[in-house]
């Protein structure tokens, strides 16, 4: 309860900010359309059940991975733009005393992306929904019963902040991003990318 408490107080912070780099009206990166891609580390923890045949197994993953997106945007006026993208975080283990489960969630974002310039660099903040697709898998390892897999999709919000280091057309950037998966009790990506502005 708690930790959705800290999530929607992070996203109405994020509303926010998004409200005062509207205010401030400045001239941040040029407009027009944009395209890049992030590389870095997905967070991943969740505690469910699975019923296996005729038992139940409790697992509970706390576990990271190699994780990547695709994006692309367009900055419709100097402060404010929409962005969109693929993500793929992973895949994550967790053990049970009957196998092992790993858990693989991916999905597909849209932003609304507030941008603050501070000199050469641009500080954001995001707001939005990821459609994510999550596919569990038991490994089972008491040799009783086949393999099992479950999967599940949704919608659910989605919100980051970062900065952007601006080179001409180019931009390199790190960001932190945080969804609201309803199968998975938190998902975290932090990353560094690049971007090209036409």
């Amino acid at each position: 309860e708690s930790n959705d408490v800290k999530q929607h107080t992070l996203a109405a912070s994020i509303g926010g900010a998004l409200l005062i780099f509207a205010a401030h009206g400045a001239s941040a990166a040029d407009m027009g359309f944009y395209l890049g891609g992030s590389l870095g580390i997905s967070f991943i923890e969740t505690e469910d059940q699975l019923n296996i045949g005729d038992r139940v197994e409790d697992f509970d993953i706390d576990d990271d991975d190699f994780a990547w997106k695709a994006f692309v945007g367009f900055q419709f006026l100097p402060w404010l733009g929409i962005e969109g993208g693929y993500v793929d975080f992973g895949d994550v283990q967790g053990a049970t005393p009957g196998g092992v489960v790993t858990t693989e969630v991916d999905g597909w974002n849209l932003f609304a992306v507030g941008t603050l310039p501070v000199g050469p660099v641009d500080v954001f903040a995001k707001l939005g929904l990821i459609w994510w697709n999550v596919d569990v898998d038991f490994a089972d390892t008491l040799a009783d019963l086949d393999d099992t897999s479950i999967s599940n999709d949704g919608s659910d919000v989605a919100y980051g902040v970062g900065v952007a280091f601006n080179l001409d057309r180019f931009a390199v950037r790190a960001e932190l991003e945080l969804f609201d998966v309803d199968d998975v009790d938190d998902v975290y990506m932090l990353s560094v990318g690049a971007v090209l502005r036409f």
